[in-house]
């Protein structure tokens, strides 16, 4: 089973002691020359006049700014120490396990292996425009498709063959992800539901997709098909949040019980 994570704007730094960034130890080293472009744009994107509106620094930590513009002497430890804020507070412990492949989509890295790499706290969303690259988004999105169908591979010689997305829209245009034969895509979807009408859950989206990522870590057992993901998500959750499977959708009922 695949999960994939939208990055967090917040990050907390390693602790100074920390090695720096080792581009040469990340997963998918396809992307390695790509990485070392961004690298040397978003060094270049905090040098220049409006770094802080480029980066999206907000005024009292123009200290990121700094942090920024050598990037690549930052320490660096295993993202879901780094990642922090809404979804990633809600895995606790939890950590990606054999059947269980967490990736986390990356502006400034393309695509981090939760389980496997070293990243540094950078400031750097899909949004962000770097300096002779453009958006980040649409630079990664040529970079990235490519890996895209041996990732599936892998995913549907697994126990579970599930790729359950996470990502907000931004994130998912970086690396878009189709189903295949053998292989379940399914974008994670809370909604509450009040009175018999269902509504998007906007703020709560993110705990939501924090909550069932930490149940499939703790757990992993096996899931072949919709059927077992379904009775496994209904028991993890013991009827806080009504499972049901729509199309392309994994839609989280919040029923406010």
């Amino acid at each position: 089973m695949l999960i994939l994570l939208p990055p967090s704007e917040t990050k907390t730094r390693p602790e100074a002691s920390a090695p720096p960034l080792a581009l040469d130890e990340l997963a998918h080293p396809p992307l390695q020359v790509p990485r070392e472009r961004m690298l040397r744009a978003a060094r270049a994107t905090a040098r220049g006049r409006t770094a802080a509106e480029d980066l999206g620094v907000p005024a009292s930590a123009p200290d990121l700014v700094e942090r920024m513009a050598s990037i690549d002497e930052e320490p660096a430890a295993a993202p879901l120490s780094v990642y922090s804020g809404v979804l990633f507070d809600q895995l606790g412990d939890a950590r990606p396990g054999p059947d269980r492949r967490v990736l986390v989509q990356s502006a400034l890295l393309g695509l981090v292996d939760a389980g496997a790499d070293r990243i540094p706290a950078y400031r750097l969303s899909a949004g962000s425009r770097v300096h002779r690259l453009g958006k980040a988004a649409s630079w990664w999105r040529a970079h990235l498709s490519p890996l895209v169908p041996g990732i599936l591979e892998e995913v549907a010689a697994s126990p579970s063959p599930f790729v359950l997305d996470c990502r907000s829209g931004s994130y998912r245009t970086m690396m878009p992800v189709k189903a295949r034969a053998g292989v379940h895509v399914l974008e994670v979807a809370p909604v509450k539901e009040a009175g018999g009408k269902r509504t998007v859950i906007s703020h709560d989206a993110k705990r939501f997709r924090g909550l069932l990522t930490r149940a499939l870590l703790e757990d992993p057992r096996p899931l072949p098909d919709e059927d077992a993901l379904i009775a496994f998500l209904q028991e993890a959750f013991a009827g806080r949040l009504g499972i049901e499977i729509e199309g392309s959708r994994l839609v989280l009922v919040d029923r406010g019980q």
